[in-house]
C-alpha cells in the first residue's frame, strides 16, 4: 500500500510507490542554461561557448535544447566547467552551479573554489609606439571590410580583437619618432579614458 504525503503526490511505477514532490521543478534544465549564457558579458554565442569548454558546438547545444535534453539538472562535471567559463563573463558561478541541482548551500562553496581558481590581472604600464594616424585608418579600414554587414556589435568588436594582431603585422615595425610624439603622464592618460567613454 501506498502512502501519501504532505506536499507530495504518490503513484506506483513497475509495481514501486514513487513521491513526487509539488513545486519540484521537473522542467528541462537547457532554458535555463541559455538564459545564463544570454546574461554573459558580452552575452556568448552556442559557438563562442562551445569554443570555450573545447567541445563541439552541437555537443554544448544538446544541453540547451530541451527537446534534446530534457533532465532537469546538469552533470556535476559539466556544470564546473560551465560555472568557470561563464565566470569570466561576469556570471554568478553558483548559480550555474544550481542547475546541477545543488541548493544555495552546496552551490557556495563550488562557487567560491571557482572564483578562487581563477587567474588574478596583474597591470603593467608599457611605453608603445604606434603606428601614424594615417596608417591606423588605412589599417582599420581594411579590418572593417572583414565584418558582415549584419553582425552585430558584439560579433564585429570579436572579429576586429582577433584580427588586430594581424593588422599590426601588416603595417610592418615602426620607429619611435621622440620628436613629434606626443608624451602623456600615466595619470594623465587614465583620466582621459575615464572621460572618454561614451
Amino acid at each position: 500500500m501506498c502512502r501519501t504525503f504532505e506536499q507530495s503526490s504518490t503513484v506506483i511505477l513497475n509495481g514501486q510507490c514513487s513521491k513526487i514532490l509539488h513545486g519540484a521543478d521537473m522542467s528541462p534544465v537547457g532554458p535555463k542554461l541559455k538564459a545564463l549564457r544570454l546574461r554573459a558579458v558580452p552575452p556568448l554565442s552556442i559557438r563562442r561557448a562551445a569554443e570555450k569548454l573545447e567541445m563541439g558546438h552541437s555537443s554544448y547545444n544538446f544541453y540547451e535544447n530541451p527537446n534534446s535534453y530534457k533532465k532537469s539538472h546538469l552533470p556535476l562535471d559539466f556544470a564546473r566547467k560551465v560555472a568557470a567559463m561563464l565566470a569570466e563573463y561576469g556570471v554568478d558561478p553558483a548559480e550555474v552551479m544550481m542547475l546541477a541541482g545543488l541548493n544555495e548551500s552546496e552551490a557556495e562553496p563550488e562557487a567560491r573554489a571557482i572564483e578562487a581558481a581563477k587567474p588574478a590581472v596583474q597591470y603593467v604600464t608599457l611605453s608603445v609606439a604606434f603606428p601614424s594616424e594615417d596608417a591606423l585608418a588605412d589599417m582599420f579600414q581594411s579590418l572593417l571590410a572583414l565584418v558582415p554587414a549584419d553582425a552585430t556589435r558584439a560579433e564585429a568588436a570579436r572579429i576586429l580583437a582577433q584580427r588586430l594582431p594581424a593588422g599590426f603585422a601588416a603595417i610592418g615595425p615602426v620607429a619611435p619618432d621622440q620628436g613629434k610624439a606626443p608624451m602623456i603622464a600615466p595619470a594623465e592618460a587614465a583620466r582621459s579614458l575615464a572621460t572618454d567613454r561614451p
